[in-house]
């Protein structure tokens, strides 16, 4: 006789280890600046505790979702589950920054192998009616979980030290395991060919990995620079080598058939403007609260606050929707509310007060909650059950090339308008030495704020410094806030394509399989 396993028992498991996963991402950028002066690290080597983390999951998402397919959902997903918790330890103990580099990567392997295996044992799980509030939850917990990070991080730094963020990871990650393996079934591709896509895998990866790596390091290296030109060739002739291998692989790694569905397609890149539009609001009002207002982690965690809170109860709603109504205009309307949001934000100066902050992060809140919540489902829904790794690991692998694209760009407008402000400025106060003000602009171009410091100048000059790289950074950001708003109008666009409706669930699937 078959097992019988609750289904909400289910979800509850997969969506604390989801949570632990996306925490990760955005918890460490608070405790960088303590990790930095314990391990005596320079800040290009702090930034690649974040960028390892980003270019390894980023490339593997969907190689390990596939294999999950063939050779056991539930199987990857421990698999990864004990890895990311093993590897947490090893973060927790690093001696030195290029142990927790390393260790960060191993981390991101076994998040990879969790992550689109959350999403296809839910939509394995829930075949009824009820999978559209199941998968408004996991969305709920994902967004919740990165724009909690502040809050949980600073909290934790403060108390007991930059270690803390990986080591609370250990008996969470201990407790997951038991719960997984007494509560969650296993299921994988019945059709499935036991071969490996390897040429696909390796295409694949270099496509990904290169785009990633030239996204992140595009400011450092140069945006022109043969190295950024080089890699985004690669990853352009890597991509279309996939594409072509695919349509002739016996089992292909991805199934190209898949985006013949608009539904599908329109879904996978509005998740992808939709982590740009997060990232444009936690990334850039982050920076502004520490920069300008002189925030501390704990004070930015809890002015960012009405954002995921809103969005913790908007998304549940939502995605009980998903089982009732056609999402196109309920995704649109989200998008907008984001652009909306990102526009009165963009509206920022440097007295702009908390409470002032309140009501255009509940607008995106809500907005994000619209569409985060469903949008698993609807992309889920237009694929078969069968190919559930495969579309769940495309969804998620788009929505971090988003935020990595979030950060790029957005960061990339951030400094090229604040090195424009600032020699627009300094051209008009003749007083000041033209050599400090090119020692200014070249610091502001190699190291952001922390290039203008100037601790041999008199103290008026410094104070009038500090009261210019605000404006001027506030300036920058408004700029960068409104690239975000113009990228979010694109989505709701976007969004418009999509045509799902719970009672065609079933026919669309079935015509893609059938195909």
């Amino acid at each position: 006789m078959a097992r019988v396993y609750n289904k909400w028992a289910v979800l509850v498991v997969l969506a604390t280890a989801l949570f632990m996963i996306n925490l990760d991402v955005t918890i460490v950028n608070i405790a960088l600046p303590s990790l930095m002066d314990d391990l005596s690290a320079s800040l290009a080597d702090a930034e690649w505790v974040l960028n390892a983390y980003v270019l390894v999951f980023a490339v593997l998402l969907i190689t390990l979702g596939r294999l999950g397919d063939l050779f056991g959902r539930k199987r990857f997903f421990v698999g990864g589950l004990i890895l990311f918790t093993s590897a947490s330890l090893l973060c927790g103990l690093a001696p030195s920054i290029s142990w927790l580099v390393a260790a960060r990567g191993l981390q991101a392997v076994g998040g990879a192998a969790m992550m689109p295996a959350t999403l296809s044992i839910l939509n394995v799980t829930f075949q009824g009616g009820q999978r559209g509030m199941a998968m408004g939850i996991w969305g709920a917990v994902a967004g919740a979980a990165s724009a909690l990070g502040p809050i949980i991080g600073g909290l934790l730094v403060d108390g007991f030290g930059w270690q803390s963020v990986f080591l609370v990871n250990i008996p969470i990650g201990l407790a997951a395991v038991y719960a997984t393996l007494k509560m969650v079934p296993e299921s994988r591709e019945p059709t499935a060919s036991r071969r490996i896509d390897f040429p696909g895998i390796v295409t694949a990866s270099v496509a990904l990995g290169s785009l990633t790596y030239a996204l992140v390091e595009g400011q450092a290296y140069g945006w022109s620079s043969p190295l950024i030109l080089g890699l985004f060739g690669l990853a352009a002739a890597a991509m279309m080598a996939f594409i072509i291998i695919e349509r002739k692989a016996a089992a292909p790694l991805i199934d190209l058939k898949l985006f013949r569905n608009v539904s599908f397609s329109a879904g996978n890149f509005l998740g992808m403007l939709l982590m740009f539009g997060l990232i444009g609001i936690v990334f850039l009002l982050v920076l502004y609260l520490q920069v300008v207002r002189g925030y501390s982690a704990i004070e930015t965690g809890l002015t960012v606050l009405p954002m995921p809170l809103t969005l913790m109860v908007v998304a549940p709603l939502a995605g009980r929707l998903t089982d009732r109504i056609n999402m196109r205009f309920v995704l649109s309307a989200g998008m907008l509310l984001v652009a909306v949001a990102l526009y009165f934000l963009s509206q920022i100066t440097p007295e702009t007060t908390r409470q002032a902050l309140i009501i255009p992060l509940m607008i995106a809140g809500m907005g994000m909650g619209l569409v985060m919540a469903p949008l698993g489902a609807v992309v889920m829904a237009s694929a078969p059950v069968n190919k559930s790794g495969a579309a769940s690991g495309i969804l998620t692998t788009l929505r971090q090339v988003g935020a990595t694209l979030g950060i790029s760009v957005l960061g990339a407008v951030l400094q090229f308008k604040l090195v424009d402000n600032l020699t627009t400025f300094f051209a008009s106060i003749p007083f000041m030495p033209q050599s400090a003000k090119d020692a200014i602009i070249e610091g502001v171009s190699q190291g952001g704020m922390g290039g203008a410091v100037t601790a041999d100048a008199p103290d008026y000059l410094q104070a009038l410094i500090a009261q210019v790289m605000s404006e001027q950074f506030t300036r920058a950001l408004s700029s960068a806030m409104t690239v975000a708003m113009f990228i979010c109008i694109g989505g709701a666009a976007v969004a418009l394509l999509i045509n799902y409706h719970p009672r065609a669930q079933g026919e669309a699937a079935a015509a893609i399989e059938a195909v």
